[in-house]
């Protein structure tokens, strides 16, 4: 019998074929996208600020001008199109501390766990060293998701806020050389010819000496105010040691004034030559300690002080109850006063809740205040 093979008939029905509307509704769509991709891409070309455009697994997707002529003329590559962003931090040789703490943020933003992540930052480039503000958002609305990275350098504004800083240091030191070496000397003379008159009246057995020695006790309690406020203007002392000095001072004050357990520890000394960073240092465990008192309430502070290569870290723990995340995230004046400080010596400030209770406060810094 012969195989029969079938023949498609007139009664068989064709696969339709998209109306010529459709086609051109489609592709005005096509090139509606991609000129709004066109638009966005130049858009971002125009920023000054060095932007990527991350996808939901840490990819590259986009970076802008700032962006790659950075990378081209300082060669210093924080990735390119296409690669995986935290592979790329893994892989920098030598990457500072920053970066990989700028990476966390960047996870913790994709992750859910925060709306957004900023914080400034200073890196080695060729030619010296640049601080930057890093910022971390994500995009708003449905669709895939997708995090916007920006970098602003900001070198300039911290060159002149190291300035200023400056200034005002020295206008402190010379304030509190002045209350020391001129008003206090000038009260504790007053103070011992007060006590003078009074032992002659007492000689003579005269009822002024009451008088007299009522002047002494005063003149005694201003002198003691002339050293505290020239002490608090400027609270370390120019030597090599004064921090420690210092530091051991503040724990005892603290302890002594609030009732509470506050101790400083330091295992091994640490010098540091450069008074202007000594009292910053000083001024950020000072606000720390305020920080763990007016806001966690605590009972027991712990400040150290440590030295290693790669630099000097002052820690202070509490066991309050810590900051409101968003506190942390944006902080009060403080808080930025802490941040702002820490920059000035060329350091990082770092702020850890912990999961039971207390914070600690942790700045990271070199021995000398670095330029810009």
């Amino acid at each position: 019998m012969k195989r029969m093979v079938g023949r498609p008939t007139s009664q068989a029905k064709a696969r339709p074929r998209p109306a010529a509307g459709v086609l051109d509704r489609r592709r005005m769509i096509t090139e509606l996208r991609a000129a709004e991709e066109h638009i966005a891409l130049s858009a971002l070309d125009a920023l000054s600020a060095h932007i990527a455009i991350l996808d939901a697994h840490g990819k590259i997707l986009a970076t802008n001008k700032a962006w790659r002529e950075f990378a081209r003329e300082k060669q210093m590559d924080r990735g390119t199109t296409g690669k995986d962003y935290f592979q790329h931090c893994r892989s920098v040789r030598n990457a500072a501390a920053s970066l990989a703490q700028f990476a966390e943020g960047v996870q913790a933003v994709m992750n859910g766990e925060r709306e957004e992540f900023a914080m400034e930052y200073s890196c080695k480039v060729r030619g010296g060293e640049k601080w930057f503000y890093g910022k971390v958002t994500r995009f708003a609305g449905k669709g895939p998701l997708r995090v916007m990275i920006a970098h602003e350098e900001i070198s300039q504004r911290v060159r002149l806020e190291r300035e200023i800083v400056a200034v005002s240091a020295r206008e402190q030191q010379r304030f509190g050389q002045e209350l020391h070496d001129g008003l206090s000397q000038q009260l504790t003379g007053l103070k011992f010819k007060a006590s003078l008159l009074e032992y002659q009246l007492q000689s003579k057995d005269l009822p002024e000496a009451r008088e007299a020695k009522a002047i002494s006790e005063l003149l005694n309690e201003a002198t003691d105010e002339a050293s505290k406020l020239a002490r608090s203007v400027q609270p370390v002392e120019g030597e090599a040691r004064g921090l420690m000095m210092a530091l051991r001072q503040l724990a005892a004050k603290i302890e002594h004034a609030h009732d509470i357990k506050c101790a400083c520890e330091i295992r091994r000394p640490v010098f540091i030559h450069d008074n202007n960073v000594a009292t910053n240092v000083y001024r950020i465990a000072e606000e720390a300690i305020a920080n763990a008192l007016q806001h966690g309430a605590a009972t027991e502070i712990t400040i150290t002080l440590s030295e290693t290569r790669d630099g000097v870290t002052l820690t202070a723990r509490d066991n309050g109850r810590g900051l409101p995340p968003k506190f942390v995230e944006n902080g009060g004046l403080g808080l930025h006063m802490m941040r702002y400080r820490a920059r000035m010596v060329g350091g990082s400030l770092e702020l850890r809740r912990h999961t039971g209770r207390g914070l600690t406060v942790s700045c990271h810094f070199q021995k000398r205040a670095v330029g810009v």
